[in-house]
């Protein structure tokens, strides 16, 4: 399963809506929709389309749950997100981020406290 499917799905259930009510919600085919849950069909990548989705999940537009569910649909697909690109400062220094995590063999909680400071700082 991938991150966006079970974030996707652990909201859906959250909301104690059905696979086909969330379907119509987000406008969305309840067959796709399993599959991109259960990871079978990669993360939406229209904006559109994950918009749909983050209405359907109450996620306020611009909210940290929104930005993080749609962050979660363009890494499935292996791209950096646009606003990211967009900032030459911490594009320099992506590379250099990128390698002293992966040389540091970072387990998950690892990371995940180290994404903590780095939003703390």
């Amino acid at each position: 399963m991938s991150l966006f499917g079970e974030l996707l799905r652990k909201r859906r259930k959250e909301l104690r809506l059905g696979l086909r009510e969330f379907a119509i919600r987000a406008e969305m085919d309840p067959g796709n929709l399993s599959k991109v849950e259960r990871g079978r069909l990669g993360a939406p990548q229209s904006d559109e389309v994950l918009g749909r989705i983050c209405r359907a999940l109450e996620y306020d537009p611009g909210s940290d749950e929104a930005q993080t569910l749609v962050d979660l649909a363009v890494a499935e697909a292996g791209r950096i997100p646009p606003d990211i690109l967009d900032d030459q400062e911490v594009m320099v220094r992506m590379p250099l981020l990128l390698r002293t995590v992966h040389n540091k063999q970072l387990g998950p909680e690892e990371l995940d406290r180290l994404i903590e400071l780095i939003k703390d700082a």
